[in-house]
């Protein structure tokens, strides 16, 4: 028997409408409390379901959170131009897409992961990694295709970008200007590719 089936045989059918509830609960309560005071209790009350139906779907309060960050997100997408600038930029433009709901729920995450490992790791793996990867993929590209230097620190220079933009959602509560974004990558990633 799949995993599907076992899922679909145990108990009754998953109310959709009560995953978005939840959602929707930790992003507000992300806003609101911080994530010390984003309890699953306080999720629980304020999206009006049993604990239960938490546990159910999240193993622990880090996958919850990053689960409701996530649902924020647009995808990070590998963009291919025809021109190392444009693809940089288009990667890039993925950090300037938060809008203020999205903002506050980062800065929430962002100043709690230096002390919480698990949450680290899971948003690292969920949220900030993919980005991250694009912008890799596309300076890879650029690599074999003889525009970047073959010993450019790839790692490096892909987190460039990221590290702006959660230190902007740290600090400021809002993401990058797209203008910002533009400029970061013709005066720093650019040059540091070259």
């Amino acid at each position: 028997m799949s995993e599907d089936e076992s899922n679909r045989r145990a108990g009754r059918p998953r109310d959709p409408g009560v995953e978005g509830a939840i959602l929707d609960a930790v992003q507000e309560l992300l806003i609101e409390n911080g994530y010390a005071g984003t309890t699953i209790g306080a999720v629980a009350d304020r999206a009006r379901c049993g604990r239960s139906a938490i546990y159910r779907r999240w193993e622990n309060k880090a996958e919850l959170v990053v689960a409701a960050v996530r649902a924020l997100q647009v995808t990070a997408a590998v963009p291919d131009t025809g021109t190392l600038r444009g693809d940089l930029i288009a990667a890039a433009m993925h950090f300037a897409q938060a809008d203020e709901r999205t903002a506050g729920v980062l800065a929430s995450i962002l100043s709690e992961i230096g002390r919480d490992d698990e949450l680290r790791d899971v948003a690292y793996r969920v949220v900030g990694g993919p980005p991250v990867a694009a912008l890799g993929v596309v300076i890879e590209r650029w690599i074999e295709r003889g525009e970047v230097r073959a010993d450019a620190p790839v790692a490096l220079i892909a987190g460039l970008v990221p590290t702006a933009a959660f230190g902007s959602i740290s600090l400021r509560r809002r993401a990058l200007e797209p203008d910002a974004v533009v400029q970061l990558v013709d005066e720093v990633v650019l040059p540091a590719l070259r």
